[in-house]
């Protein structure tokens, strides 16, 4: 194993501890509230952005959109200059994530408050995942920004990921943040 998959390994020990520590009832309420909630919904809407935005009837209706703002005045070439209709595909993508992150916090914290030992257990072993999923989370995050950095910095970075045990240079360059830049690369 390379010094990258030994970092991985540490990191991911470390929040499966604070994951058990704190439980699912109190993280959730923890990466849920407030502000964070909002970053959260961002986060989702980034994440599956690129799929949705690849499902024909999301494409027709963005082109729809771009089809009524085409040739009406400056305004609205500022508009389609500035890709309106995929600014309006992802208000309506955040508002639809934000609705469902809602709903399924407040049926999940009521599912965690019990005490009982068996739910207890239960509370604490999905804190593990909610803070290993939250670790991907960070890595998606910091993978995604150096790939758009570029040059040599991302050169550097993926040559210490080169030859991983934990396939960390795989991710690296599949990463789903990148497929919304791609589709609008694609679409330009």
């Amino acid at each position: 194993m390379i010094t990258a998959d030994w970092i991985a390994v540490g990191a991911l020990a470390l929040f499966c501890v604070l994951g058990f520590a704190v439980g699912f009832g109190r993280g959730l309420k923890f990466f849920t509230a407030g502000v964070f909630g909002f970053i959260i919904s961002l986060f989702v809407c980034y994440c599956i952005g690129g799929a949705v935005y690849k499902i024909p009837f999301v494409q027709q209706l963005t082109a729809k959109l771009a089809a009524a703002l085409t040739g009406k005045n400056g305004f609205c070439d500022f508009l389609l200059k500035i890709r309106f209709e995929i600014i309006v595909y992802y208000l309506c993508l955040f508002v639809v994530v934000t609705i469902i992150r809602e709903i399924i916090v407040a049926i999940l914290k009521h599912v965690s408050k019990s005490e009982r030992p068996v739910v207890s257990f239960i509370n604490r072993t999905l804190g593990i995942f909610l803070f290993a999923a939250f670790l991907a989370m960070l890595t998606l995050i910091v993978f995604h920004i150096i790939e758009l950095i570029g040059g040599s910095a991302e050169q550097n970075f993926y040559a210490v990921l080169e030859n991983s045990k934990l396939r960390l240079d795989a991710i690296y360059r599949n990463n789903p943040l990148m497929e919304i830049i791609k589709a609008i690369r694609n679409a330009v």
